[in-house]
């Protein structure tokens, strides 16, 4: 597939074009931070470094609310499931990668979620690579990196007066096939940077070994010390790029059945209608979360179930780091 150029001059022709046929999300800034939403100007599109949204862009395939149906007079009346195409533009790497990651609950052919699956068909995904990585982003270690492909319908990267745009898909291919070709130099300088975006002290991680030692230690004290600090807060939870905890609710007085974001970090979530808690504190809570990104993920994909973006490291409260607390526990010597 041959890469192609928008120059920054044409930044905004171009996204205006898109218009005609496509609903346009991309990163935007607010008093909170950046965060993803259709946009009617280009001129809102928020691409700054290496700065990434403070909520991951699976909301826009995975609502944090939605309507599942409505009954009216005994019918249920599902919602419109055809939206217009659309195009998810400057969704960082790692979060393209969770979206790929997401499509593997999600998206299989033979046990779809017809409402992440028509959201999912009717959408492209333009990634800008990050030439320089987040202070608290580990994206390199964990199967993907600043410029990791996965995910991705297309893949831009930043040069001085243009956008290098490699299409990694037929539909990427399709939708830019009218833009000028790039040359050897761009491609020679969008190659420079993509290696030097990587964080030479970064050491991929080995997941097997992560996977099995993870297993030694479930049923250790291990668990309690590196939760001791953790409020059950969830946020690291809401913000991952990859969980997809949820909740199914009926709002009678609305007469509708909904999905809701939710997290295991909850101790209601796994209490049961026995009244039994298989995980009744925040140790095991903490367990479940890791296992299911370093272990369960690794034995169902052969892939981390965390990708690297480093929102659970900065925007925990009380400065827990993932890193770290797998770190403590797979160094841990069991007798």
């Amino acid at each position: 597939m041959m890469p192609k150029l928008i120059k920054k001059i044409e930044f905004d022709k171009t996204i205006s074009k898109w218009f005609k046929s496509y609903d346009v999300i991309a990163p935007v800034s607010s008093k909170e931070g950046i965060h993803f939403k259709r946009i009617k100007d280009p001129k809102e599109i928020k691409l700054d470094g290496n700065q990434n949204s403070i909520y991951p862009p699976k909301n826009v395939f995975l609502p944090q609310s939605e309507v599942l149906f409505t009954v009216k007079n005994d019918n249920y009346e599902m919602p419109d499931q055809a939206p217009r195409k659309r195009i998810v533009f400057g969704m960082r790497p790692c979060d393209a990668r969770a979206v790929w990651l997401l499509d593997t609950i999600f998206n299989k052919a033979d046990d779809l979620d017809l409402y992440w699956g028509k959201r999912r068909e009717k959408a492209l995904i333009i990634s800008v690579g990050c030439a320089s990585m987040c202070s608290n982003g580990f994206c390199d270690t964990v199967g993907s990196g600043p410029f990791g492909k996965d995910g991705s319908d297309i893949l831009i990267t930043e040069l001085d007066d243009a956008y290098f745009v490699d299409p990694l898909t037929s539909a990427g291919e399709a939708l830019i096939k009218s833009l000028p070709e790039a040359d050897d130099t761009q491609g020679k300088n969008a190659k420079l940077i993509q290696k030097g975006s990587v964080i030479k002290e970064h050491q991929a991680a080995d997941l097997p070994r992560i996977r099995e030692k993870l297993y030694e230690a479930f049923n250790t004290s291990i668990w309690k010390d590196v939760s001791e600090s953790c409020l059950g807060c969830g946020v690291c939870t809401y913000l991952c790029p990859t969980c997809f905890c949820f909740d199914i609710v009926d709002e009678i007085d609305r007469s509708e059945r909904v999905r809701n974001w939710d997290t295991c970090m909850f101790r209601v979530y796994s209490a049961e209608a026995s009244g039994h808690n298989p995980r009744p504190t925040k140790a095991e809570r903490t367990r479940q979360r890791i296992m299911h990104k370093f272990a369960y993920w690794v034995d169902n994909e052969a892939a981390s179930g965390c990708t690297g973006c480093g929102r659970c490291i900065s925007q925990c409260p009380v400065n827990l780091d993932i890193r770290e607390m797998v770190q403590e526990i797979t160094s841990l010597k069991i007798q």
